[in-house]
Formats: structure tokens, sequence, C-alpha cells
């Protein structure tokens, strides 16, 4: 394609229904206007108000369209520039819990929003810079930002979400420098935690691609940034650092990937008598094989090092077996166990407690409800899903949670929820039930809805309040 010379040309600018997409934005902003003044309602009229709001917005703003995702390509001198971007809501209702603590005793009823604005910078054939910002905001939440220190999962306002340079000088060879997301395979190992409405993990790293015959090793080192809603630009934490190494081999039989990772940290980190230097060395592989019908996956994660004057001796797995019916719909079952290792003994110099290296910790990982993590952890579970049409999609989720380790804490996402040191209280922790729906309504427009409870186990009623606690979510996501 010949390219054109101008200094700023238009070659394509493809809205579908521009003025429909502009009405889109103009309604979803206006609701977040109008929300801040409908907290003062009850809470019913509150959840009354989400729920029509979520929904109706972006359905009365692409009623008539063909639903095309918009294009958005340009020509500025020689560079050529992709833009794109999408718009977030999420309506929540959390009872009887929030994201800090179990056993609130009280309903949170609030409204999530995430705007990202995406653009891809063709500078050369082999060289490209890729630029986001976002802006994450909450309405209607008790926790406030004090509540979050300096980084926020809710709130944080316009940003910069990734702005790095990607160079492939061969091609066998690239290197990424700058902001950037960083996710493989389950999300597991690294996950960026997109459900979050700031995102759990963006990174400022180097990063070294070497590609062979189906092998793709990615070096990386680095460290994640912090969402603070009151420094722009968000830097960078202070540790701990990631050295990884993490290689997807894919002419074998069965897919396989290899990893290390290394996390250390000087900054005084916490041991069973002592405070030290942390440094954490994670080594393992995730697998999955097709086999007709039949699907079976691992991973598998040792931990070995030391934290401040302690060894580390810890283990994360996780194992599953599924299997597509071929009927109508397609229903999918699956069997899965997941564990990571705890602490049975908090006083013989050795940290058993698996750390989740730098998990994901949304949606489908652990429980929808996030109120657990791959960390003193045991998860027996059943996934089912069924597709009655292609935009149609329908899944439910069965939990069973325990303690690895009765000695050892529960752990919500980064941090300790409760502990009975003696072990007495015992390890279970309940069971979750989650029924999650989604539909394509067009190429542009995503809904989802979820009903998700759980109820309470041993170990939760022997250490304090233990409610029956329940979430509900309606999310639309638009593309632009």
């Amino acid at each position: 394609m010949r390219r054109n010379t101008s200094v700023f040309t238009i070659r394509k600018y493809d809205f579908g229904s521009g003025h429909v997409r502009f009405y889109t934005f103009f309604l979803l902003t206006l609701k977040m206007t109008v929300f801040a003044e409908m907290i003062k309602l009850p809470s019913f009229k509150q959840l009354l108000f989400i729920v029509f709001s979520t929904i109706a917005a972006p359905a009365v703003a692409l009623a008539g369209t063909e639903n095309t995702p918009p294009r958005h390509h340009l020509i500025l001198g020689s560079a050529e520039i992709s833009l794109n971007g999408s718009y977030r809501l999420r309506a929540e209702t959390q009872d009887a819990y929030n994201i800090k603590s179990y056993g609130t005793a009280r309903t949170e009823n609030f409204l999530l929003s995430r705007l990202r604005l995406d653009a891809d910078v063709k500078i050369a054939e082999n060289a490209r810079l890729r630029f986001q910002v976002q802006d994450a905001r909450i309405v209607g939440h008790t926790l406030t930002d004090d509540d979050f220190g300096d980084n926020n999962p809710f709130h944080d306002p316009l940003d910069i979400n990734q702005a790095y340079f990607d160079w492939q000088p061969i091609s066998s060879l690239g290197l990424t420098l700058g902001r950037q997301s960083i996710s493989f395979r389950d999300r597991r190992v690294f996950g960026p935690g997109d459900w979050g409405n700031t995102g759990r993990y963006a990174w400022n790293a180097a990063r070294l691609t070497l590609m062979h015959h189906g092998i793709e090793s990615n070096w990386i080192i680095g460290r994640f940034i912090l969402h603070d809603p009151g420094q722009w630009p968000n830097r960078r934490a202070a540790g701990p650092t990631a050295y990884a190494c993490y290689t997807t081999i894919n002419y074998w039989p069965v897919d396989l990937d290899l990893f290390y990772v290394l996390k250390k940290d000087d900054r005084r980190t916490q041991g069973e008598t002592d405070i030290g230097d942390l440094a954490s060395h994670s080594m393992g592989f995730w697998l999955n094989k097709s086999l007709g019908a039949w699907d079976i996956g691992a991973t598998w994660a040792g931990q070995l090092g030391r934290r401040a004057a302690d060894d580390i001796r810890a283990m994360g797995a996780v194992v599953s077996l599924g299997r597509t019916f071929q009927v109508s719909g397609k229903p999918y079952v699956q069997l899965q166990y997941v564990t990571g290792s705890g602490d049975e003994d908090p006083n013989d110099g050795v940290h058993n407690t698996f750390d989740g290296i730098f998990s994901g910790a949304d949606t489908d990982l652990y429980g929808w409800m996030n109120l657990f993590f791959w960390k003193n952890l045991r998860e027996y579970r059943i996934n089912m899903s069924l597709h009655p049409t292609r935009a149609f999609n329908l899944r439910s989720e069965y939990h069973y949670f325990m303690l690895d380790a009765a000695q050892d804490s529960w752990y919500f996402p980064g941090q300790v929820q409760r502990q009975d040191k003696s072990g007495h209280s015992g390890r279970e922790l309940g069971h979750e039930m989650d029924m999650i729906v989604q539909y394509k309504a067009g190429k542009s427009l995503d809904l989802r809805g979820g009903v998700c409870v759980f109820f309470p186990g041993d170990f939760v009623r022997n250490t304090g309040e233990s409610p029956i606690c329940r979430w509900y979510f309606l999310e639309t996501i638009v593309t632009i």
C-alpha cells in the first residue's frame, strides 16, 4: 500500500454511526454525574437505578446500529497511528463484605467506571510505540482513597497505564521497554488482574523476547506500578523487583511453558522472628493437552530462597480435567483442584506459605467474589458453561475452600483476613457458588451479569462473625 506523505492525513476514520457513538458517551458520562446525587437514595432505589442505567445507556445509544467496531487509522508524517479504546461500567452490590474485610454487617452499592484509550504508533516496519491512558473512578462506596494508601484498586483518574517502545530488529528477537502489561497463559504466574477497576498489575519493565522454531522465551526485569490517585504520573513501587524468564514451547504434542521468577526486595521484609531482605525463587511449568472432547491442564510452582532469616520452602499447583459435550449448546464441564501451601509452624525458621508469585486474583481464578488467593489454600471446584447461541454464554461454578495449614492465615488478595495460630478453629473456609451470564450484543457492546453467594465453614464460624455474603454485578463494555 502506497504511503500518503502528507503531514496529517486521515486514511480511515469509520465510526459506524458517529452521532450514535457520541450519544453513547454523553449518556454514560451523564450517568456518572447523576449517580453522585443518587447515592442519597435508599439502598433498594440505588440498586434499581444502577441496573436500569447500566443496561439502558449503551442499549439506547446503540439501538438501530449494526454495532460495527470503530476503526481509527491515521497518518502523521511517516508514522501510522491506530486509535481505539473501551469504556466499562460495572455496578456492584456487596452484602456483608467488601474488598478489605469479611463480615462487615453492611451492604455496599457502588458503580465503577473505567475508560481506556489506546494509541499504537508504527514508526518503522519493525518498531512501534504503544500508549494507553486510563481513567478509573468509583461512586457510592463507603471506602475512600485514605483506606487504600498509595495503591488504589478503585480510583485512579486519568493516568498513563501503558507507554512502551517495541522493536523487532530481526524475526527471532524482540525488545519491549517501558510501562507495559505482562500476562501469560492462565494468568497465575503473571496476571494483569484486569477485572479490578485500576488493574492489579502494570509494569515498568524491560522485556527481551527470543523466538526460534516454535519456542518463545521472554526475559523480564521490572517493578509493578502503584495506582495512586494523588500522584501523576503513577510511579513504580519501591519493591519488589521481578527478574523472570517465561518460555513457551509450541511444537510438542502438549502445550508446555517453563518459568523462573526471582522476587527480590531489600525493604526489610518481616520474617518469623526478625526483619530482613527477601529473595524468593519460583520455578515451574504450565501444560495443557486436548484429547478429542477432553482437555487436561496443570500448573506447578516450587519456591525456594530466603525471607529475612528464614528459609523458603513452598509450593503451588493447579490440576484440571474438562470435557466438551458435542450436543446443542456445547456444554463444558471441568473439575479443578488448586493448592497453595501454608505454614504449619510459624516458629521453625522455615517459611512454607506460597506467595502466589504475581498472579492475577480476578474472575475465575479463585472465585469471583475475591475472598481468597493462591496462598495457604486448597480449592476443590466444578466449572460448567453453556453456549445456547454464539452470542450468549452461561457459566456456573462451585467452589469448596479450605486452609492448607490450620495454623496459617486466611488470605484475601494482598492481605491477611483471619488467623488462629493454635489451629484449633479447623481448616474449612466455606462454599462459594457463582452464576455468570454474558451476552455479546454486537461487535462493540458486551453485557455481563452475575450472582454469587458464599456460605462460611467451620474456620470462619470459629474465628468471628460468619454471615452468608452475597455479590451481584452488572457490567457493560463499549468498544470505541
